[in-house]
């Protein structure tokens, strides 16, 4: 029997391949073999970000590229994701070249429009290194920054039950799971619509139990729901790494009110007394929005001060993109230059890179436990692997000097010897 070739491409965030994983889940059987290779598949399958223009850009761009392999060999190309939920009609009548545009609540329907039998149930397939996965426990999002089209796209916060995702949690265990990073759109109000009350503590407790399950990291907390309970429950934790991904977006009072974010500087002056307190070694990863309508030089450079007092060890820096159908659209223009919102992303970048290569230092003679992701591209058989402070493909890591032999997923205790770039690290196996 001649297998149907799928070459499955999955753009956007953890949120986004999570959702692909289940895809890839539900189209593996005996008719359908997987390759990396778009020109020697018969279907290319898509699944497409459509958050901001760069997303849209490079969703637009990967599909192009799919349509011009079509026109040398035939090909069915399947287009999925928050793109199409977006912008189904459009992409329709602009890429007619494409055979499928599937909306979000329609993805069931992927293994048919391949060729292939549908299946009663299925399990996700992992895409990511077999040591690490990520946890959706819910979807969309119940807040309306003014900048944000995820509630447009994503719909309401909707959480998964715990048993559920205790459950998942479980079979990523038994698949060799060790790393158990938790993604949604707001993970701190976790379990308010399904339990009346935000229930993160009462899942990471049950997900806390599960043998095999040895690093549990936290990203996408909201600062609004982010408590002084939060910083104490993650000091007693056996198993939650000393690290959070918590977007703040802008530190200035007035452009907080416009985001429509629920908080103010305060609260964020708040979350880093707390975390000093009770986890002092703690990692913060953050991100912040340049170049917003109502943002003048003056609130720039008064957010680019307090990044530089608030020291955080991470820090992503977005343009603002000007989204159909957010509140920020309807009320203002998109007034303030792309260059000039290229050229103050630069100056907090610049800014944060100092910060970065500062803490990095600081880590000089110290240990560390180390996760092992996998061997270098420019020496292949030199170990790199990460820290309790990164995050898996977004952070910095570190090369691992050893004598004796390293396996994917294993954890060991690394003394770090010097700070190869701004962002990573040299370290030694104790």
């Amino acid at each position: 029997m001649k297998k149907i070739k799928v070459n499955v491409i999955s753009l956007g965030c953890p949120k986004n391949l999570v959702d692909t994983e289940y895809i890839l889940g539900s189209i593996k059987t005996e008719e359908v073999e997987f390759t990396q290779d778009s020109e020697k598949a018969d279907v290319i399958l898509i699944n497409t970000c459509g958050f901001i223009d760069a997303a849209k850009e490079e969703s637009i761009n990967t599909i192009l590229e799919a349509v011009s392999l079509k026109e040398k060999s035939n090909k069915k190309i399947i287009v999925t994701g928050c793109l199409v939920e977006r912008y189904k009609e459009e992409l329709e009548k602009e890429i007619p070249e494409v055979d499928e545009f599937i909306d979000l609540k329609n993805q069931q329907v992927i293994p048919q429009k391949i060729g292939i039998q549908v299946k009663k149930e299925s399990k996700r397939l992992l895409s990511t290194p077999k040591h690490l996965a990520y946890l959706k426990i819910s979807e969309g999002c119940d807040h309306t920054c003014s900048f944000c089209a995820i509630p447009n796209i994503r719909g309401k916060h909707k959480s998964k039950p715990i048993e559920d995702l205790v459950d998942e949690a479980k079979y990523l265990a038994d698949l060799g799971v060790k790393e158990l990073n938790i993604v949604s759109q707001d993970t701190s109000y976790y379990g308010t619509d399904i339990y009346g009350k935000p229930s993160l503590f009462e899942l990471l407790n049950q997900l806390e139990k599960i043998d095999g399950i040895k690093w549990i990291r936290l990203y996408y907390l909201y600062p609004t729901t982010v408590n002084e309970d939060f910083f104490k429950f993650v000091r007693d934790s056996q198993k939650i790494v000393h690290y959070i991904e918590m977007p703040i977006q802008h530190t200035q009072d007035h452009i907080l009110k416009d985001m429509m974010r629920g908080y103010r500087r305060k609260k964020i002056e708040q979350i880093l007394e707390w975390k000093e307190k009770y986890v002092p070694d703690m990692a913060i990863r953050s991100s912040v929005i340049v170049g917003y309508p109502t943002e003048t030089e003056k609130d720039f450079y008064q957010m680019l001060d307090f990044i530089s007092q608030a020291k955080f060890d991470w820090l992503g820096v977005f343009t603002y993109s000007h989204e159909e159908g957010t509140p920020a659209y309807e009320k203002h223009k998109d007034k303030i230059p792309k260059k000039e919102k290229i050229r103050r992303l630069n100056e907090v970048l610049k800014v944060q890179e100092e910060i970065t290569y500062e803490k990095n230092a600081q880590l000089i003679g110290k240990e560390l436990e180390v996760i092992v992701d996998g061997f270098s591209e420019e020496w292949e058989t030199l170990p790199i692997g990460r820290s309790y402070r990164s995050a898996y493909d977004i952070d910095g890591i570190i090369y691992i000097e050893t004598t004796e032999p390293l396996k994917t997923g294993d954890i060991i205790k690394v003394s770090v010897k010097e700070v190869a770039d701004k962002y990573d690290l040299i370290g030694e196996v104790v």
